[in-house]
Order: C-alpha cells, then structure tokens, then sequence
C-alpha cells in the first residue's frame, strides 16, 4: 500500500516535471527566436559589406538552442527531485514501520495465556522507560554535523546505561527475588551481550574522528576566513561550533536511574520486568536504527560509520532475542509457585492459607 501510494505520486511528479520543462522551453524559445533573428539581420548586414560571411547564420543558432538547454536542465531537476521524494516515501519510517514486540518474534505468553495471567496486565517500567527513549529520540534533528558527532560518542554511554538496568536486574534475581538461580544466569548472560554492544558502539566515535578529521579540523583549528568554505552561508552568530551533549545518552540515562530505584513488591511485577526485557531492547535497537539510516541518508558521513553503526545494532538484536528465553524459563521454573496464583486451589481464600 506505501509503495503503491509513493509510485502513483512519483508518476504525476515525473509528468508535472514534464509539463513545467516544455512550458519553460516554450517560453525560452520566444526571446531566443528574437535574437536569432536580430543575429541573422547583422549578420546578413555584414556579409553586405563582406566583413563576415554567414556570421549571424553560424552564431545565431545558438539563441534557439537556449529553450532546450533550460527545458532539459529544469526537467533533470524536477526529476532528481521527484526520485528523491519516492525514495522518501518508500524508506521505512524507523519510528512506525521497526519490528515491533510481538511483530517478529515467536508467539510470547500474552499470546498463549492472554493478558489474564501471572504478571500479564502490568507493564514492565524497562519497557515502559525504554519506549520514552525510543520516542524522544524519533523527534530529535540535530541542527549540524557536531551534534551528530555527539550522538556517535554517545552510543556507548546510552547503551550502558540501558545494559546496567539489566545488570541490577540479574543482581537481583540473584540476591533479593525468590526466583531460581538459572534466571539470573539467563539475564546475567542478556546483560553481556549488551555489554557487546556498548563496546562495539564504543568504536564508532573513534572511527568517526579518523575518517572525517579533516571535517573536523575545520571546527576544531579554523583558519582564517574558514567560513569562506562553507556549502551554505555562514551562520548568523558568526560562530563555528555548536557542540552540545548527546541526545541518546539525555534519555538514556533515565533507563538506569529509574530502575535503580525501582522496587518490585511482589512476584508478578519481576515476571512483567522478565516479559518486558525484549521489547525494551528492541525499542533501544529502533533508536539506534534511526541513528543508522540518518547516518546512511541524510548526514555526510562515511559509509564505514554506518557500518559500525549496524555492527551494534546487530548485536543488540541478538540481546533482545536471548531475552525471549526469560519468560518461559521463569514459567517453567517456577510452575508451582505461578500456579497457586493462577489456579488458586478451592478459591484465592483457600490458597492464601500456604501464604508465608
């Protein structure tokens, strides 16, 4: 349907171009036959006098050939322009069109028990905080390439600091839930491939500064007069640099300070937080994700960037798909204990009697 809406905007495009290159050939043509004639009247003048021969026939020419040169460059542009709007239309929107929880991955406990289920209709705060992130990164535009530059730098500090809500998850799976050992070890080992991925997307800033020093330099050791390279006007304060902290690492941060305050009462709200681990991770992964296509789109950046940038991304991925594991481990470890609660023998009063 988005493709099939994009190809029939991008075909009307193409004829308006069209109709605007031969309206301004049209045009073009009108002054340009004016002065083809005048050429041909003094060059008809001088043949008289034997001062040039066929001069105003040879050069006159030139005047007429004006439409079509303005009509093919008008239409090149109209085109180049109507090829770029379909590609827009077509491209996934990172914010919309991502794997979404549930989109991809195999069939999770809502969709086996619904929502009427131990833990099932409480929201996970990682989720819940990682979704802000998600969103509020969507909106951001950085106003130049320096605030890019910041976002690449940035990358490890943001995904550390959502590895480190995990990390005090499986630390207290360990130490304070009544949960068995074998989930802390399963968060334990989500935790280290988010660690993976803060290390790698520690190597993007770096290889950033390398291929593009000599964009940099510029900001960093301007010459004289070095706004008199610039693409477009120089900016109005008259300044070179706007530097300015990242954007995912704002949000980011909220992840692990939120959580580390977050105290679980009882054992339903550890299960939402083991349930909503993946689609935390995965709305990290969207973020980033921008962050990849802008960098391969819109920002003048090296392609090698946006390979790094895809390296992380990867392997946040495969953190969010070791994460699926943590509900139904949690359901088959603890069967005994979820069962009292789904299926409270003789009532919930009656059951309420093995409360400790």
């Amino acid at each position: 349907m988005k493709k099939g809406k994009a190809g029939v905007r991008y075909v009307l495009r193409s004829a308006a171009a069209k109709v605007a290159a031969g309206a301004v050939g049209a045009l073009a043509l009108i002054p340009g036959l004016l002065l083809r004639t005048g050429a041909a009247a003094v060059g008809g003048l001088l043949r008289l006098l034997r001062l040039a021969p066929r001069t105003g026939t040879k050069w006159g020419i030139y005047f007429t050939r004006w439409s079509l040169h303005l009509a093919k460059k008008v239409h090149t542009r109209l085109m180049a322009k109507a090829k770029k709007r379909w590609e827009a239309d077509t491209r996934p929107d990172v914010l919309t069109d991502f794997d979404e929880p549930g989109h991809t991955r195999p069939l999770t406990t809502a969709d086996e028990f619904g929502t009427d289920y131990f833990g099932g209709n409480l929201v996970s705060v990682f989720q819940t905080e990682t979704e802000a992130v998600r969103d509020a990164y969507a909106t951001y535009d950085p106003p130049m390439m320096l605030a890019v530059a910041a976002e690449y730098w940035g990358l490890p500090e943001g995904v550390t600091s959502v590895a480190e809500a995990v990390r005090q998850l499986a630390v207290n799976t360990a130490d304070k839930y009544p949960a068995d050992a074998k989930m802390a070890d399963q968060v334990a080992a989500v935790y280290a491939l988010l660690h993976q991925a803060a290390q790698k997307a520690a190597e993007v800033g770096p290889l950033f500064a390398k291929v593009h020093e000599n964009d940099l330099r510029r900001f960093e050791e301007p010459r004289p007069g070095e706004h008199m390279w610039n693409i477009l006007e120089r900016r109005q304060d008259g300044g070179f640099d706007q530097r300015q902290p990242s954007r995912f690492v704002a949000v980011a941060q909220d992840v692990a300070h939120v959580y580390s305050r977050y105290e679980p009462g009882h054992m339903n709200q550890v299960a939402a937080e083991y349930e909503g681990i993946p689609a935390g991770i995965e709305n990290i992964g969207a973020a980033i994700s921008l962050l990849q296509v802008r960098s391969n789109d819109r920002y003048p950046v090296d392609k090698a960037v946006v390979d790094a940038i895809t390296d992380v991304h990867q392997v946040l991925m495969q953190a969010a798909s070791a994460a699926q594991e943590l509900m139904p481990s949690f359901r088959r470890l603890h069967a005994p204990d979820i069962a009292r609660h789904e299926a409270p023998r003789n009532g919930e009063e009656s059951e309420a009697m093995w409360d400790v």
